[in-house]
């Protein structure tokens, strides 16, 4: 499998503690080796209006050193936004031209997607990745299923389908598993839409068994040419330890789904794209089961216990040295004191020899 990035995308950020950040993917940059994105600002119109394209490039240079928001106040575009965001359109869109070939691949970007409008956007996305590298393949008249399996529901990448279903003969479908009850709220399927709303208490092989069986039955109905996975790692276990209180996370996924998930698409040509995902091993450990490989992390580095028999030693050693120097100057005191008796029996026998 093709893994397609760029050091680009750590460039997109903010101070503080915003969930989309870069360290998201600082660690899989440093893990995979990949081919580098190629700028994809000739693919924006595709799905975004002239007038939006303009907004975020106007947003990204008035940046400076503070950030402007695209939206109500979640959305950030900092002097590089502009740019990284136009890379990750390129690299979803070589992506999408290696399944084309028939080969897998996978674009690890950010600033992420499927919450990006034609006209605006919310949700930390700027401009909808999967939706432009879907509207790519149906221009050359593939059929393309997009699968989001990001916690939450691609609101973005929906209403870009339907617009895009308009002048390209219903070329594209999408379909989302999603966690219920979370942003940006359910919504009534119109068109080739078809979303899947989960409890939060699921557990993992529930997931997978809901999973298969609609990817089962939209294949066999749709027919897709190729899937577009909207790979979103927001939905495993490890962000729902650390992310459960800021996004909502709270499926328990592991790389298993994404195994399974190969599984029910196997024969038909894919590629995926980075959604959400907040604890960089999330990032990792998804990436890594789609490229089919098992990694180690980098554990941080602890400072290295005494041994308890060593540090008995050091006190041990360290006490005949106190007592050398307490030895020493009691010895100095019996010095002086014999010196003053000597001197005072002098003085007594000098004045006794006066007397008489």
């Amino acid at each position: 499998m093709k893994l397609i990035s760029h050091k680009i995308f750590l460039k997109h950020r903010m101070e503080g503690q915003h969930p989309e950040r870069p360290e998201r993917i600082a660690q899989a940059l440093k893990v995979f080796e990949y081919e580098k994105a190629k700028n994809g600002e000739e693919y924006l119109k595709k799905v975004h209006t002239q007038r939006y394209i303009d907004a975020v490039k106007c947003a990204s240079k008035e940046a400076g050193k503070e950030v402007k928001f695209l939206d109500s106040g979640e959305t950030y575009a900092c002097s590089d936004t502009y740019e990284a965001a136009c890379y990750a359109v390129g690299a979803t869109v070589q992506a999408a031209e290696y399944a084309r070939k028939k080969q897998p691949a996978f674009a690890m970007v950010r600033p992420p997607g499927h919450h990006a409008h034609p006209d605006w956007t919310n949700g930390f996305c700027v401009f909808s990745n999967i939706a432009i590298g879907a509207a790519y393949l149906a221009e050359k008249g593939q059929k393309v299923l997009i699968v989001d399996i990001d916690m939450h529901r691609g609101d973005g990448t929906s209403d870009c389908v339907n617009m895009l279903n308009k002048v390209l003969d219903n070329r594209l479908f999408y379909f989302s598993i999603n966690q219920e009850g979370v942003f940006p709220g359910a919504t009534i399927d119109e068109g080739n839409i078809h979303n899947i709303y989960v409890p939060p208490n699921i557990n993992e092989e529930q997931y997978i068994s809901i999973m298969k069986k609609e990817l089962q039955a939209l294949i066999s109905r749709f027919k897709p040419t190729i899937i577009a996975i909207s790979a979103g790692f927001d939905s495993f276990a490890t962000d729902k330890e650390s992310y459960g209180k800021d996004v909502g996370a709270a499926l328990p996924l592991t790389k298993k789904t994404i195994i399974e998930l190969k599984k029910a698409i196997e024969g038909i040509p894919y590629f995926a794209v980075l959604e959400g995902g907040y604890n960089p091993s999330s990032v990792v450990q998804g990436v890594a089961a789609f490229i089919g490989i098992n990694v180690k992390e980098e554990k941080k580095e602890e400072k290295p216990k005494e041994d308890k028999k060593e540090l008995k030693k050091k006190i041990e050693l360290s006490k005949p040295i106190k007592t050398k120097i307490k030895v020493k100057k009691q010895k100095n005191v019996k010095k002086t004191k014999k010196i003053i008796r000597t001197l005072n029996k002098k003085k007594a026998i000098a004045k006794k020899k006066k007397k008489r």
